[in-house]
């Protein structure tokens, strides 16, 4: 896909989460809907930041499931500050399987994604500077 593909995809992730999840239904009922839409949308925007950087050619595909470990270092290209991004990813996917999939967590445990998703996001974005 395109940047700009990847790009919108982020968008509507981020849409979701925020001015959809967060403001209509409230924290404590969006648990499953942040878990979906937070891992994917850090993924699209990962993408739109190795495109940006030459990394990755728009063929290429990263399915938000790689980041279940760290032997998603293996898969991805080399780039800046890529073990630091990846352990964040990580954690941000393991916590939103567990969102998604899970039985109903504590608020806390949703904030810990949102907080996760825009400090992955700073970073991504700032690498773009």
């Amino acid at each position: 896909m395109k940047i700009e593909n990847h790009l919108e995809a982020y968008k509507e992730h981020r849409e979701t989460i925020f001015d959809w999840a967060l403001k209509v239904k409230g924290l404590k009922n969006s648990q499953r809907i942040i878990g979906l839409h937070a891992s994917r949308g850090i993924v699209d925007l990962l993408m739109v930041h190795l495109l940006k950087k030459g990394a990755i050619d728009s063929g290429t595909m990263i399915n938000h499931r790689w980041f279940k470990s760290k032997s998603v270092l293996e898969r991805l290209p080399e780039f800046e500050n890529k073990e630091a991004i990846c352990d964040e990813i990580i954690k941000l996917e393991l916590l939103c399987e567990d969102l998604t999939y899970g039985a109903p967590k504590p608020e806390d445990k949703i904030k810990e994604a949102i907080l996760l998703f825009n400090k992955l996001e700073e970073k991504l974005k700032d690498g773009e500077k």
